[in-house]
């Protein structure tokens, strides 16, 4: 199993924090995200890490994981930094954002999933959108499963709370015909006209738009769901207000940083 982590961006929306560094590298309680990241994952056992870089990518040569550059960083998204390491995919791969971390039972969720294509979203997504937004639907997405926990419907922008079952979280899996089908799915981005796609070039395709083209060709999409356990810093506002629950304590009421974690 390999993990691969997207961490190319240069992270505009939290400067000045990442006027010198990847936004990965910032710190949350003393640990940056990413050696949070790394450590949650060498607990489970994946040591096989592969990082891809774009802005201050040298600050990203982590001794025991292998880097590989989106030359294309700055004018392209999630979608072309995946695919620049996709001759690392293998048969069993974990995707993760760079600016989330998670705690020891979320990726645990995810490891027990038996389905080819995972998706880890969280099912108490509104609570943590309450404290980081005046409105939480300003940032929501669209996401709607079958009765078989299939994902029909994700990253649309949303004006009605029904629209919401969960929050995708940055946090996915495919197995052996999972990647087959994500080489296959990204060769179909912009063939045709793709409302849900709002006219964006291929380039700058998010990850939930290339899941849409995988369920519009008809692979099943699970999602893996969660109750909390993780956080995503995106903004300024973000960073301060955790980084001010990562010091009054209750950051704990979405994320617990001792749970088999420790910050150095």
């Amino acid at each position: 199993m390999k993990a691969l982590i997207l961490a190319a961006g240069r992270g505009s929306r939290l400067h000045p924090y990442t006027a010198d560094c990847p936004k990965c590298l910032t710190e949350l309680g003393g640990m940056t995200m990413l050696a949070r990241q790394l450590a949650t994952l060498g607990a489970a056992g994946i040591n096989d890490i592969i990082i891809v870089s774009g802005y201050r990518g040298e600050m990203l040569d982590v001794p025991g994981t292998h880097r590989i550059e989106n030359t294309r960083w700055e004018t392209t998204n999630m979608v072309e930094s995946l695919f620049a390491a996709e001759d690392e995919f293998g048969d069993d791969l974990i995707v993760a954002y760079g600016d989330i971390v998670y705690e020891p039972r979320v990726l645990n969720a995810l490891l027990q999933s038996p389905h080819e294509i995972s998706v880890l979203v969280d099912r108490q997504w509104r609570a943590y959108w309450e404290t980081r937004f005046d409105d939480p639907l300003s940032d929501a997405e669209s996401l709607r499963m079958d009765s078989e926990g299939r994902i029909t419907d994700i990253g649309n922008p949303v004006d009605d709370i029904d629209d919401v079952e969960a929050q995708y979280m940055g946090l996915l899996r495919f197995r052996q015909n999972g990647t087959k089908a994500l080489k296959e799915a990204r060769a179909g981005l912009g063939r045709t006209e793709r409302p849900w796609m709002e006219e964006r070039p291929v380039e700058n395709a998010f990850m939930t738009d290339l899941l849409m083209e995988l369920i519009l060709a008809g692979e099943a999409v699970h999602a893996v769901p969660v109750d909390g356990g993780w956080l995503e810093i995106d903004t300024v506002g973000d960073y301060e207000k955790i980084t001010s629950m990562f010091a009054d304590g209750t950051v704990t009421q979405f994320f617990d940083p001792r749970a088999g974690v420790k910050a150095a």
